[in-house]
């Protein structure tokens, strides 16, 4: 079919289509694909008259667009007389081709309008890694049921995926935003805190606020050489304690499942660690003492949003990604 189409779009490059002026049938590319489809209607209808009918042109003006087409390819089309219309061989192949390429128009048309109105096709999201595997993964089931159609690529990574050149259509933002030029719809604050298994506070003692850590070991999560202290809030007012991490992870779950081995003291969001809080395995620090929290983000570009699915994930996120 493709190699069709490229010889119908080529003789119109070579009949310089566009350069034909203004002001009748013929002078652009929109005015070709009504031009076909009227003699597409000539053929189908056996005549001019017929097909005036069907596609409310009138006689003269489906004859307009008859003339028009033989005038720009050179060559004639139909065998007229007055009783009947009859194809040429230029006209039989021709109209091959215009059915062809009618149809894929159509079919373009109608894959172009579902998008806006049927929430299908691929979706891809990033999110960091705590954030997507712990929030987002969990709620992928239900999303799919809802929304069978839409298969769903999550990118999980701490590094900030570009949402054009990735060719990323949500991402999940933690902390200040530096792009505006995207849309961004809050899920809530990224909320962290501090916690030890039982056997590790049984064996070495509750600290009674954050200066104490310096007397207690410390699992912190670092990358590269990332200062050796945690932040917290007092009386509105911030402040910082050095913390001895004689162990440091670069990976959430992997923090996570030491401090439930009790080797120490860990400082994660509340998302990775809030069912630990619930079941025991884990005993919250300092709750008295506000962690600093980061504002979580969805965004995507404005020019994204006209499409169901995109409509479908942001009220999905809305509803389900609240932190």
């Amino acid at each position: 079919m493709w190699p069709q189409v490229d010889k119908i779009l080529q003789l119109l490059k070579n009949r310089d289509l566009l350069d034909e002026g203004v002001g009748h049938p013929g002078c652009s590319y929109v005015d070709l694909l009504k031009g076909m489809k009227v003699f597409v209607d000539v053929v189908d209808q056996g005549s001019m008259t017929a097909a005036a009918a069907c596609s409310e042109l009138t006689p003269q003006m489906v004859g307009l667009y008859i003339r028009n087409l033989e005038k720009q390819f050179g060559v004639k089309f139909l065998n007229r007389t007055t009783r009947q219309t009859g194809l040429t061989e230029a006209g039989k192949l021709f109209y091959q081709h215009c059915t062809q390429v009618l149809g894929m128009v159509n079919e373009t048309q109608h894959v172009i309008t579902s998008m806006n109105t049927e929430a299908t096709g691929l979706l891809r999201i990033t999110a960091p890694i705590t954030f997507g595997t712990h929030v987002i993964a969990p709620s992928l089931g239900q999303f799919r049921k809802r929304y069978p159609r839409i298969d769903v690529d999550l990118f999980l990574t701490d590094s900030v995926m570009d949402l054009v050149a990735d060719e990323i259509e949500i991402a999940i933002r933690i902390g200040v935003l530096k792009d505006s030029s995207l849309v961004a719809r809050p899920l809530g604050m990224y909320r962290m805190a501090v916690a030890a298994a039982p056997e590790y506070l049984n064996e070495r003692g509750f600290p009674s606020s954050p200066e104490e850590l310096s007397e207690h070991d410390c699992i912190g999560f670092r990358l590269k050489m990332a200062p050796r202290h945690w932040s917290f809030q007092r009386d509105n007012t911030g402040f910082s304690v050095e913390v001895n991490d004689n162990l440091s992870i670069n990976h959430g779950e992997a923090l996570r499942q030491a401090a439930l081995s009790g080797v120490g003291i860990v400082m994660q969001p509340e998302v990775l660690l809030s069912q630990d809080f619930t079941s025991g395995a884990l005993v919250r620090l300092f709750t008295n003492e506000k962690l600093i929290s980061k504002p979580v983000n969805m965004v995507y570009r404005q020019d994204k949003f006209s499409a169901a699915k995109m409509r479908a994930v942001i009220d999905f996120g809305l509803n389900h990604w609240k932190v």
